[in-house]
């Protein structure tokens, strides 16, 4: 922004307590009398299908009359969005693919704030930043557990979800034995963003904010001993023990929601985006369905979940109307129900948490945020993983050949496979890290 226009920004913002930074100036004055058209791509078919982007469009088109907004909506979003990036259409406003280093964000993206001035007024504003600049506001804010149908498990005779790998995998035993035509535990294998999941339990099976940035430069840390490991270790052994769906490379996840509403799974392991779309599916799933920690407990006894970006909304550094785009931006972290819609904790703080997460806080689980990696080693984890290739956060490869060797489909060991990630891991650290 050039100095006349942050000037008149100013101006427009006086007698404002507190506005947020990339949208100075942008929303609720000094608006274009223009007509512009943006695109904004995302990830969200089924939000496509079903008419829900429509609605949204339509609410912002109250308070941005001159704005059109065009939805794309990708399948394989991740695996698009890379090859779309390559050229510059890709939109005005999209979803920034994890897969993007942070080093890069100025090369795609706008700057849309600082990040001292942004978190304290939203969560996540060091998922998409570098060097103190955010360059992704998240669209909604996820709680990293598992997603489970506890009228399945009370006939199993489990009134209380399992807290340990040893209870759980009982549990999953159990249901099994007892219910016929239930799967217990649904991977969703053939939906690569739902097998990522596993990993995104890193922090909170630790209770440390802290863990990922010792992980980055951390050798072996898929090692016996280690929380990954028991992560990976339940997956394998649920797999092996056949308490997941009989065929998982032919899983299907728009049916397994409809599955896990109807009493037919006991648990998938999903951030707390999931719950809603769950929930929907029938009248009894709004009880019966809950939002539960990881069955593993911190070194201290306790049980934590982290909190964590979902995917954050960009602007297109190829946008020609990048004026417009951040309005976008602005209105749907600030004023959209989206979040809330997801059964998501909204990125504004002072917006009310869902109720399945205030219950999880009345439960004793505690809420953990990951702590910034430090300054100058901001991509690092990114490097790290990325050089090792083995998909961790990012995609669903390893995790898929975990249920492969469980389920029979290859000959693997599960050692065999946690000693191949730590080799591509300790080399990529000897790589990076200085």
């Amino acid at each position: 922004m050039d100095k006349g226009k942050f000037k008149a920004a100013l101006k427009c913002a006086a007698g404002f307590a507190a506005i947020t930074a990339f949208a100075v100036g942008l929303t609720g004055c000094g608006k274009s009398s223009n007509k512009q058209t943006i695109t904004f791509i995302n990830q969200r078919t089924d939000l496509k299908q079903d008419g829900t982007w429509d609605k949204y469009i339509k609410e912002f088109q109250k308070s941005h009359p001159n704005i059109e907004v065009k939805v794309q909506a990708l399948n394989d979003y991740a695996t698009n969005m890379k090859t779309r990036m390559n050229s510059s259409n890709y939109g005005d406003v999209f979803m920034l693919p994890d897969s993007v280093n942070a080093k890069d964000y100025s090369h795609f993206v706008e700057p849309l704030g600082k990040v001292n001035k942004l978190e304290k007024k939203y969560y996540g504003m060091t998922a998409k930043q570098y060097k103190g600049t955010v360059y992704g506001m998240p669209s909604m804010i996820n709680a990293n557990g598992v997603v489970a149908n506890m009228e399945v498990f009370r006939k199993a005779g489990y009134k209380i979800f399992p807290k340990t790998p040893k209870t759980f995998i009982a549990a999953l035993k159990a249901i099994k034995a007892k219910e016929k035509g239930v799967t217990p535990l649904y991977t969703n294998y053939h939906s690569g963003f739902a097998l990522s999941n596993w990993d995104s339990q890193t922090v909170g099976v630790t209770g440390n904010p802290n863990y990922l940035n010792e992980m980055m430069k951390m050798k072996n840390p898929f090692a016996p001993g280690k929380p990954m490991n028991s992560v990976y270790n339940i997956l394998y052994t649920a797999c092996k023990d056949k308490l997941v769906e009989g065929d998982p490379t032919t899983s299907d996840w728009e049916q397994s929601k409809q599955d896990m509403a109807d009493n037919k799974i006991g648990v998938m392991v999903l951030g707390s985006w999931a719950l809603e779309q769950i929930q929907a599916k029938s009248k009894a799933a709004k009880k019966n369905i809950q939002y539960e920690a990881f069955p593993m407990t911190a070194k201290n006894g306790k049980q934590y979940v982290s909190i964590g970006a979902d995917y954050s909304l960009a602007v297109s550094k190829h946008s020609k109307n990048k004026k417009a785009a951040k309005e976008f931006v602005d209105w749907f972290v600030n004023k959209s129900s989206y979040a809330r819609d997801n059964g998501a904790i909204p990125t504004l703080k002072s917006a009310k948490w869902p109720a399945a997460m205030q219950s999880l806080k009345a439960a004793g689980v505690g809420i953990l945020q990951n702590t910034p990696a430090p300054k100058g080693e901001e991509d690092l984890l990114q490097r790290v993983n990325n050089d090792a290739e083995i998909g961790f956060q990012t995609t669903e490869d390893y995790k898929q050949k975990i249920v492969d060797a469980g389920v029979g489909n290859n000959k693997e060991s599960f050692a065999a496979i946690m000693n191949e990630m730590n080799r591509k891991w300790n080399k990529a650290v000897d790589k990076e890290v200085k």
